[in-house]
């Protein structure tokens, strides 16, 4: 027996846990078996500069394999099946590596577009996760985001295909964001199986080239008349692909599911197929199938990337954990993986990422010399860049969970990354915004009260004091609201039309309070958000005068849809309307506009509300590094509808109209400069307008 190579790794220093981490938390560990005694691990006879994965010696070749006697074959199966299930251990350049099962087979046998695959350190990871969640009763399977280029579709299909053919009745299912990618998937499943030996493909339908199942089943043979047809022994399993459609794997029992792009579909909502596709997994309570889900961070579309961000969330094991759940809600576990980790270019000859710059230059594993590491690169191709462009580059190379995930308004003139920052922000905190609804009192006097509700359809950032609720003034002309120099409401009001995409616009109304010195954190900002469609206009009308009684502010709305001024009027709360604010007229309409409100559809309105929103934006979202604090806005569906505004599609944005509202509604009753005796000298207009005078 010959010693270990100086410096190797021994047996008991390998490290059994591994930490899978979602920023600095923990989320879960994986424990890994023990390693053999060092004389079992392959490689161990070599010097570290040359320990690094190859396929095994003894792995055959077809011609080989068929030059063995009977039981040479069967006991050299029965070796190819032991480590597609247990894994295999080598020493890389000193360390001791262990490849899972599927990770063995992926490497030593299946082939993607004719290439065989390398061993890199951040493939292991994905595959002791998808061990991991193997081994868990109560676990559905996990889910990835990634880099683009990541090999994940090679890896799926290769680990779909071990565990199908390594059992009897088993079916595998692959869907993707479109029919015709799933295909491809399946396509490219099919190449790799041709390349095969035909030691590793069990008895199939006897299609060489099939295109929408791969069955392992007996081939269909006519009885010869008078004979008698004898069956061969055969796994009874299959692997497919369907349509991206919700309901297409309903009914079906599944051993192995593979999602493809789930961040991409559009054609469906990928967290209502998962609904669908879970009780396939499943036999009662008993868990029967796993599933993998993979998506690039590129390129998620609007609807896709919402619905799997919401799949994601619900993957949370930590705060599954804190809620007393056995599991998370959707039954996955999940996985980010940073651009940084198994980079394309940046991964060294023995297939460790470069991840900081080296010393010196090193040999990557595509025989180019490495002089910087993927930090340096990708901050690199970052430099210069600003709003889409750079959140493109984010999402392209994530560094972060909330990079992969960033919102990209390609045609928004808001700054983009301001408004992720505060998105990213706002989900560090907790409790900040509650949720509930304004409800009657006592209607005859005007008097509304607060109620929390988890399906409340207001989020309240702020409230005024009990002493300072459904404050009103009386006056000649009636009632009027009595915060009204410390807060004002703007509305987008809805009626009854749709949306260019068939879809129903909702009200939204928003409430800002004016800034108070001694309350800076809560003020001089939005704290009050509204965006419901209730069953009826009159409904929503009555949501928004209760929120205006209860703040005792004035509301400033759109007056092309006259429905709520009326019932405002109507109703007693005519005082409660905002007029139209002398800086959002023209020439034109100073002269002309009588009513209440303000019309949305002038260009130079228009023009006005994308210019204070965007001053807003720049000065209150996202993180200020000079002054060491971030923005507060803690609304998401607002900062969400900035970054999605399309300025030439005002019909699908009810949150940036109400919030412009505001922000006009807001500098009403601000201090004017004027000239005394050659000096400026302050005065409010709500002192010397005789129009706004109570």
């Amino acid at each position: 027996m010959g010693k270990l190579a100086a410096g190797s790794m021994r047996p008991d220093k390998f490290e059994r846990v591994r930490n899978i981490k979602l920023g600095d938390k923990i989320e879960f560990s994986v424990n890994l078996p023990k390693p053999p005694v060092y004389y079992k691990i392959d490689k161990w006879d070599k010097k570290i500069r040359d320990q690094r994965w190859g396929i095994p010696d003894w792995i055959l070749s077809q011609l080989e394999f068929d030059s063995l006697d009977v039981d040479n074959q069967i006991d050299y199966l029965k070796q190819v099946a032991y480590h597609r299930i247990n894994g295999y251990w080598f020493y890389n350049h000193g360390n001791i590596e262990y490849l899972t099962g599927d990770h063995f087979f992926y490497l030593s046998f299946w082939r993607i577009d004719g290439i065989v695959p390398y061993w890199k350190d951040s493939d292991s990871m994905f595959f002791y996760i998808e061990r991991h969640c193997q081994m868990l009763d109560s676990c559905l399977g996990w889910m990835q985001v990634t880099n683009r280029r990541d090999g994940k579709t090679g890896k799926a299909t290769s680990i779909i295909y071990n565990r199908i053919t390594l059992n009897y009745d088993a079916n595998g299912g692959i869907q993707s964001k479109t029919n015709n990618d799933a295909r491809t998937i399946f396509k490219k499943m099919v190449k790799s199986w041709q390349k095969l030996p035909d030691y590793l493909k069990p008895e199939d339908s006897g299609d060489t080239n099939p295109s929408a199942a791969l069955k392992f089943e007996e081939p269909a043979k006519r009885s010869t008349k008078g004979g008698k047809k004898i069956y061969k022994e055969v796994l009874n399993s299959m692997i497919n692909y369907k349509p991206s459609v919700e309901n297409a794997y309903d009914g079906s029992k599944l051993k192995y599911y593979y999602d493809d792009e789930y961040g991409k579909t559009t054609e469906v909502d990928v967290n209502e197929r998962w609904q669908v596709v879970k009780e396939c997994l499943v036999q009662g309570k008993n868990i029967v199938g796993k599933s993998l889900h993979t998506t690039t961070a590129e390129e998620m579309e609007e609807k896709g990337g919402a619905a799997a961000k919401d799949m994601w969330d619900d993957s949370d094991i930590i705060e599954s954990d804190a809620n007393g759940r056995e599991f998370t809600v959707s039954g996955l576990l999940r996985w980010f993986k940073p651009a940084t980790h198994g980079l394309e270019g940046f991964i060294d000859s023995y297939g460790y990422s470069v991840v900081e710059d080296p010393k010196r230059p090193i040999s990557g594993i595509d025989g180019k010399k490495i002089e910087v590491g993927s930090v340096s690169y990708i901050n690199r191709r970052r430099k210069g860049l600003s709003g889409n462009k750079l959140a493109g580059e984010k999402r392209k190379y994530p560094l972060t969970i909330d990079e992969a995930f960033i919102e990209q308004g390609k045609l928004s003139p808001f700054d983009i990354i301001k408004l992720n920052d505060q998105i990213s922000y706002n989900g560090t905190l907790s409790n900040k915004v509650i949720q509930g609804n304004f409800v009657w009192i006592d209607r005859s006097n005007s008097e509304v009260g607060w109620q929390p509700s988890p399906s409340g359809r207001w989020k309240v950032l702020w409230m005024p004091p009990v002493e300072e609720r459904n404050k009103t003034v009386q006056t000649s002309r009636g009632l009027k609201p009595g915060n009204f120099d410390k807060s004002v409401a703007g509305c987008d009001p809805f009626d009854h039309k749709v949306t260019t995409d068939n879809k129903k616009s909702n009200g939204a109304s928003y409430v800002y309070r004016k800034l108070e010195p001694f309350d800076q954190g809560l003020s001089d900002t939005f704290v009050c958000e509204y965006v419901n469609r209730p069953a009826t206009p009159d409904m929503f009308y009555e949501d928004i005068a209760r929120q205006c009684i209860f703040y005792g502010c004035e509301l400033l709305c759109e007056n092309n849809k006259i429905g709520l001024i009326n019932w405002f009027d109507n109703n007693g709360y005519g005082g409660y309307l905002m007029d139209r604010p002398d800086f959002t007229h023209t020439d034109y309409s100073r002269k002309r506009q009588k009513e209440k409100g303000i019309p949305m559809n002038s260009e130079a309105v228009r023009q006005r509300a994308i210019e204070v929103t965007e001053s807003f934006v720049y000065a209150n979202t996202g993180y200020d590094f000079e002054k060491d604090f971030h923005g507060k806005v803690y609304f998401n569906d607002l900062l969400k509808c900035w970054i999605k505004f399309n300025p030439q599609k005002w019909t699908d944005y009810d949150e940036f109209v109400a919030a412009a509202l505001c922000l006009f509604g807001k500098e009403r009753y601000v201090r004017k400069k004027t000239k005394r005796n050659g000096r400026s000298v302050g005065s409010f207009i709500k002192t010397y307008n005789k129009r706004n005078r109570f």
